[in-house]
């Protein structure tokens, strides 16, 4: 039975244009020129110029006691199902995440929300994990779990569908006794499944195991789960190109001794939510991986490396990796934190064990390829420095009136000038995702080393392509978000391009506050996330990204150093996989007040999205509600927990000596209306590929037909059709085209 129904007004809608820009301000000097040799450009990236049309809303769907949920980059809160088998009953959105019950229960209750395409409605399902598979149970007069306090200990919570199958599935993990057998942390990972289709109507299966070696144990005789202590899961659901459903699930291990390994549980099947597990593999350890000589892979044995990510794509092609320095970093080639990959080709059961670093299967981003990467970008930037006037620049670029504008940057204290190099420092803040093709993208927070002229120390004396004296630094322009895609990374590992997304800058270099709401619980990189997900829509060359940034910020007393004073998403999107980049936009744009800020963190784009739209979820934290007093970051309050939809016509474009050519789409496409609400004027696009009949029709909302817009023979291409809907009453409406004996409906929203 569904507990509760939320049905809120939006809570904020906007609509923003390409070229809104958020204003930066020039710190840097410019004013020395140096001779430097211009470098071929490996991916000169033309600048979009696509018009396009975005809007994002917004819902609150529940609330938090805390905000340490969604705070980590591996989970996934929010998960989308599409219209899979045409009937128009599969497609919809889950949200998963830990649940406020009252101010004095734990902060490990469940819950569950879901809603129908258009994300207006949510259905909420509240405490679903006060019952674990042994049938202990939690009331509050009597807390009867194995956890440290008798009460649910959800933590780190995951959202999957099947697009195939719809129905609604949570995983995470419970924080229990050693003594219930998830050992000395106590980290044992569970799921439930919901037994109607996605929608209102819910009744959510009894928690099962989804580690097979927790289930059955004696824990009289003090066994425990194998492998035991298992946190912090990476979850995705892969609806396979063979029409079969696959669970994977990437988890970490707290054991001690492991130090940190990642272990992968694989479903053997997924029947109508319920999954039927294989026994968890080993697949990737920071210390314990090591060459075929038995000596550690990584620098110090895992101290500067990340935590691993994957994604697999529907063919059962992916790629599992992470940033890191390599063992022999100091002394031989890869001298770069960078990219260590290795790939699937069938759902992860497998993963490459030879070639790459050491003949460890790890295969790697190598030290030349970064640099001319880089080093393309800055080129570019630098001959057309009136292009892009908040790039860094080479000393030598000037502008369109012959000024030398080059980059040089000085210190008061230091009498001798820092010059931009090429070499780029890949930080542990990345996402991967793998494309329909079998491609690897990899967005990752970069920033560029810099060097200093003084004593020949931008030189490089030992030929290994970097200067012989170099210093980083987050703060510096051209340190932000970087796409690096190659479409078969392994066979061709000199094929890689790069691409700018976000500046984030002016966030690493403001002065972040040690209380207040504007306290970071740790550095400003690790708030500062990239994700980038896919559409689904088969051929689709359309990426999605979005990330937190600091949104609005004043100098200090003596203009020396930002004070933030708020946080918001951006996104962005790419229609030719990730080449070119929408310029990314402000989509929350919620202000408050300097001591009651509107923050907006813990985001998360769901797996997939559509070539027009694609959701988020995110937290906004209430600073007048302490939930963990004294609080130290946003997590220690009461949060709201959001859910939006950021809708975006930017489409593919290609250029023909100067003119732009139109893409024919692929098959009959109809799109959302755009406004939408609106009043009374709105734009309903739509494409075929063939010249066809086509009927155009609008409904009321019982159904009722209100009269035809289109019926005519129409040619191949895309099209708008401009609705007035001036004579028509307030309400919802929905409208149905017909193409070729093929409907599609889409709702609209009128509002006078």
């Amino acid at each position: 039975m569904r507990l509760l129904l939320i049905s809120f007004l939006s809570f904020f809608a906007i609509t923003v244009s390409l070229g809104e820009d958020v204003v930066r301000d020039e710190t840097l000097d410019s004013s020395i020129e140096n001779d430097r040799t211009i470098s071929p450009i490996k991916e000169r990236s033309p600048a979009h110029t696509n018009s396009r049309n975005s809007s994002f809303v917004s819902y609150k769907i529940d609330s938090s006691k805390n905000g340490y949920g969604a705070f980590l980059e591996t989970t996934s809160p929010l998960a989308y199902s599409y219209d899979a088998n045409g009937d128009g009953e599969n497609a919809g959105w889950v949200a998963v995440y830990r649940q406020f019950g009252t101010i004095d229960e734990t902060a490990g209750f469940l819950g569950v929300a879901q809603s129908d395409p258009y994300g207006e409605e949510w259905y909420v399902e509240s405490r679903i994990n006060t019952t674990y598979p042994e049938n202990q149970t939690y009331t509050l007069a009597n807390p009867g779990l194995p956890t440290p306090d008798g009460a649910p200990g959800a933590r780190y919570p995951s959202a999957v569908i099947s697009s195939y199958q719809n129905k609604a599935t949570a995983v995470w993990n419970e924080y229990t006794l050693a003594t219930y057998g998830g050992g000395e942390t106590g980290g044992v990972p569970m799921y439930s499944y919901d037994f109607f289709p996605l929608g209102e109507n819910s009744n959510f299966s009894a928690i099962q195991h989804i580690n097979e070696g927790c289930i059955n144990l004696n824990l009289a005789q003090g066994e425990v789960c194998d492998p035991p202590d298992l946190w912090q899961a990476n979850v995705q659901l892969v609806d396979g190109s063979d029409g079969m459903a696959r669970l994977l699930a990437m988890y970490t291990s707290w054991a001690t001794g492991e130090g940190y390994s990642k272990y992968m549980i694989r479903s053997l099947n997924v029947t109508n939510g319920y999954i039927s597990v294989d026994s968890p593999e080993y697949v990737q350890q920071d210390s314990l991986d090591s060459d075929d000589q038995g000596n550690c892979l990584w620098y110090e044995c895992g101290g500067y490396t990340g935590t691993p990510d994957f994604h697999i794509n529907p063919d059962g092609i992916g790629y599992m990796g992470m940033t890191s320095f390599s063992a022999d970093s100091d002394l031989e080639p890869p001298y770069s934190h960078t990219l260590f990959f290795k790939r699937t080709e069938d759902y992860g059961e497998t993963w490459s064990a030879e070639g790459g670093l050491k003949n460890s299967g790890y295969y790697y981003l190598s030290d030349q390829e970064l640099m001319e990467l880089h080093d393309s970008l800055l080129t570019l930037w630098s001959l057309n420095p009136d292009e892009y006037p908040n790039k860094p620049w080479y000393p030598w670029a000037v502008d369109s009136e012959g000024n030398v504008v080059g980059d040089t940057i000085n210190f008061s204290d230091d009498s001798s000038d820092f010059f931009y190099t090429d070499y780029f420092f890949m930080h542990y803040e990345y996402d991967i995702m793998t494309d329909h093709d079998g491609g690897l993208h990899f967005a990752a927070f970069s920033y560029p080393y810099l060097c200093k002229d003084f004593n020949g120390g931008c030189d490089d004396s030992d030929g290994d392509g970097i200067a012989d004296s170099v210093y980083s630094d987050v703060r510096f322009p051209g340190a932000g978000m970087y796409h690096y895609y190659n479409a078969n990374p392994v066979e061709q590992p000199n094929n890689w391009t790069a691409t700018f997304i976000e500046d984030f800058s002016e966030a690493m270099s403001a002065d972040w506050p040690a209380t207040g709401p504007m306290t970071l619980y740790t550095e400003p990189y690790f708030y500062f996330v990239p994700n980038i997900r896919p559409s689904y829509e088969e051929g689709s060359q359309v990426l999605w990204y979005a990330s937190t940034n600091m949104s609005r910020a004043s100098y200090n007393a003596d203009s020396t150093l930002y004070i933030p004073s708020d946080i918001d998403v951006y996104m962005s999107k790419s229609v030719d996989n990730g080449r070119t980049w929408a310029e990314a936009e402000n989509v929350t744009n919620t202000a408050g007040g300097p001591d009651n800020p509107q923050v907006e963190y813990g985001h998360h784009l769901a797996n997939i999205g559509s070539d027009y739209e694609i959701g988020l979820f995110y937290q906004m934290p209430n600073f007048n509600v302490e939930t963990y007093p004294p609080a130290v970051g946003y997590y220690d309050y009461l949060n709201y927990v959001y859910v939006g939809k950021y809708e975006n016509d930017l489409e593919s474009l290609s250029t023909i000596k100067g003119n732009e050519q139109d893409i024919l789409p692929s098959n009959f496409v109809l799109k959302q209306n755009y406004p939408n609400p609106f009043n009374p004027i709105t734009k309903i696009s739509y494409g075929i590929d063939k010249a066809s009949d086509v009927k155009l029709s609008l409904y009321d909302v019982r159904g009722g037909f209100v009269e035809s817009l289109i019926n005519k023979r129409v040619g191949a291409g895309n099209h708008d059709f401009m609705l007035d809907a001036s004579h028509l009453s307030s309400g919802v409406y929905f409208y149905t085209m017909t193409v070729d004996n093929v409907s599609q409906t889409r709702k609209l929203i009128l509002m006078k």
